[in-house]
């Protein structure tokens, strides 16, 4: 009778350290390798073994609940919250403090995976850092929140000192000074994030003549994210930024320095075949927003030949960059806004 006692507590105690399966609201969607359901069994594979060989030892390997040297793109580490600056009344620009003034060591155009929890739910969101990738001490991420959105009340409920666990880095797509002869950058809402490395690795390095394109679709004027920064990098010989505002029609309400780069209505079709023509060399296009733009963009039709040489990057919105076959038939178009 004892034995059998001892046997049934020894199988509850290998049943408690079972890895638990990962929920959908896990799982990020942005396709990163090693996904969460990929860790889980891994994770499940090494209990089997473990509970084969009656060796708990090897299940060691906790997180690290301190800030990290290195990222992990299997482990998440704790980073400390710094500072949260409100740049709108839903979006927020966070930043998260490094030991010794190290580096994050992402390349432009990679992102990471936040994991928040609310009410007892873990959830798991893509972003990509904003600060220049040799950001010495700190990097920072751009975050919008949506009233229904589970991360959303999770940010919003930081404050500096607080401590949020990230892991990383993911992305296939890696930028080379002068890999293209110009960029043409169509983002939607957040979706500027991952282009603002891109486009700050450009303007930082001297002996990098690639022309840059940006054009950054809103809804509002006041919606525009980090217009500071944009007019600084649009003083560059190499760059030029364009608006496309959804819900405004009066130039006469912007700011002179806006007028005659800013659009209203949709980023259509011939704005698009506009912009293709006046690029100086030829254009390599980088897209980022919600699905349903990188979507719309990928199902128009063909417009001009120059579309041939564009390659189509979809990302989820304020991802990093990730690439999709090129399709020569692609025509670029959408206005559309970012969605939760």
């Amino acid at each position: 009778m004892m034995d059998e006692t001892g046997e049934e507590e020894e199988e509850e105690a290998w049943l408690q350290l079972r890895p638990v399966e990962p929920l959908p609201s896990q799982c990020c969607g942005s396709g990163c390798s090693p996904c969460v359901f990929d860790l889980y069994h891994r994770e499940l594979a090494r209990w089997e073994a473990a509970r084969a060989s009656k060796d708990s030892s090897l299940l060691s390997g906790e997180e690290s609940q301190s800030c990290p040297s290195k990222l992990n793109p299997e482990t998440f580490l704790a980073f400390r919250i710094s500072a949260v600056d409100r740049l709108t009344k839903d979006t927020y620009r966070i930043r998260f403090a490094l030991p010794r003034n190290s580096q994050l060591g992402l390349r432009p155009g990679q992102h990471l995976i936040l994991r928040g929890k609310v009410d007892d739910l873990e959830i798991q969101r893509a972003y990509t850092p904003i600060s220049p990738a040799n950001a010495e001490g700190y990097f920072e991420v751009l975050i919008k929140c949506y009233q229904t959105g589970l991360m959303s009340r999770y940010v919003e409920s930081w404050s500096a000192g607080d401590t949020a666990f990230w892991r990383g880095p993911f992305g296939d797509f890696f930028y080379k000074p002068n890999q293209y002869g110009e960029l043409l950058m169509l983002a939607s809402g957040t979706g500027l994030a991952p282009m603002v490395p891109v486009l700050q690795s450009i303007t930082d390095n001297a002996e990098d003549e690639t022309f840059v394109t940006l054009v950054g679709c809103f809804k509002t004027f006041e919606g525009i994210y980090l217009k500071t920064f944009l007019q600084e990098q649009a003083r560059f010989w190499n760059v030029r930024t364009f608006f496309v505002l959804s819900q405004e029609n009066s130039p006469e309400q912007l700011p002179w320095s806006y007028r005659e780069k800013t659009r209203f209505g949709r980023l259509a079709q011939d704005l698009i075949e506009e912009l293709v023509g006046s690029c100086r060399r030829k254009p390599f296009a980088l897209v980022c927003g919600s699905a349903e733009f990188t979507k719309d963009m990928a199902r128009s039709e063909p417009v001009t030949p120059l579309l041939q040489i564009l390659q189509l990057l979809p990302v989820d919105l304020g991802c990093g960059i990730s690439a999709l076959p090129a399709s020569p038939d692609s025509v670029l178009s959408s206005p559309l806004a970012p969605t939760s």
